[in-house]
């Protein structure tokens, strides 16, 4: 199932969303985020206002975070059958114009509701600090605080028998703490160098070269991380990609 909201926000059915093998500690962050979302679809836990309502993933870019819930969103539909997907960008709702924001926010609430009628819904509001900055910061403007009090009030209407909220931010420093009672925080972690070199030789392997290139190439990538302070899978790629490209390792 496909299903367009706008031009910019799109519904698919979780099963669509490409496989990706996630490295071990992320792994568990979605085994526990998983587990918790199949035990309210199934409808374990019905209240009539539940104080559960979702998850937010906080750490640095290119740590996973989008991808673990994405990978969420894959195992349930594949385990329930009937688990759609809608991701949102907050920089996308995010409007300087007076108003614009609002409408559109309430605009997908209106869709939400209407939509869980029919099947599960699980909601990824990506880098949500755009939307939610912290009321009394100097970056805070009178619409954010409009938005905010918006999202507050529909995620507190949304019944997680039906709808999950997940969101992930870069600046947990600028999310409004009022979040944390709607939304369980989970922290993702810094990954061993071990784990990094999952996902570089995962591009290794996948590259037509010869074992000793790859070998060689490997080793260098390895203490160029380990010389870096808290390296993410983006870094891990990003030099890999470097690595191939200024070795000549990718040329014909």
């Amino acid at each position: 199932m496909e299903m367009k909201i706008d031009d910019e926000l799109e519904v698919v059915s979780g099963r669509t969303l490409p496989e990706v093998d996630l490295l071990p500690q992320l792994k568990e962050i979605e085994g526990i985020i998983s587990r918790t979302c199949e035990y309210f679809f199934k409808g374990n836990l019905v209240m009539k206002n539940s104080p559960f309502k979702g998850f937010i993933l906080e750490g640095p870019p290119g740590t996973g975070k989008t991808e673990i819930i994405k990978q969420v969103a894959r195992k349930l539909d594949r385990r329930l059958q009937t688990v759609s997907f809608l991701f949102v960008d907050g920089a996308s709702i995010a409007a300087p114009k007076w108003g614009d924001a609002e409408k559109k926010l309430r605009s997908i609430f209106r869709w939400i509701k209407k939509q869980s009628k029919n099947s599960k819904l699980l909601i990824l509001f990506d880098d949500i600090e755009s939307l939610m900055l912290t009321r009394g910061t100097e970056l805070a403007k009178e619409w954010h605080y409009s938005i905010n009090s918006i999202l507050f009030h529909e995620i507190d209407k949304l019944n997680p028998y039906k709808v999950i909220v997940c969101a992930t931010t870069n600046r947990p420093d600028l999310v409004d703490e009022a979040i944390r009672t709607r939304l369980y925080p989970i922290q993702a972690p810094n990954l061993p160098l071990d784990q990094l070199m999952i996902a570089v030789n995962e591009i290794l392997e996948a590259s037509n070269m010869k074992n000793e290139d790859k070998k060689f190439v490997a080793e260098k990538i390895k203490e160029k991380l380990k010389k870096m302070e808290n390296p993410t899978i983006r870094d891990a790629r990003q030099i890999t990609v470097m690595e191939c490209i200024e070795r000549r390792l990718w040329s014909v």
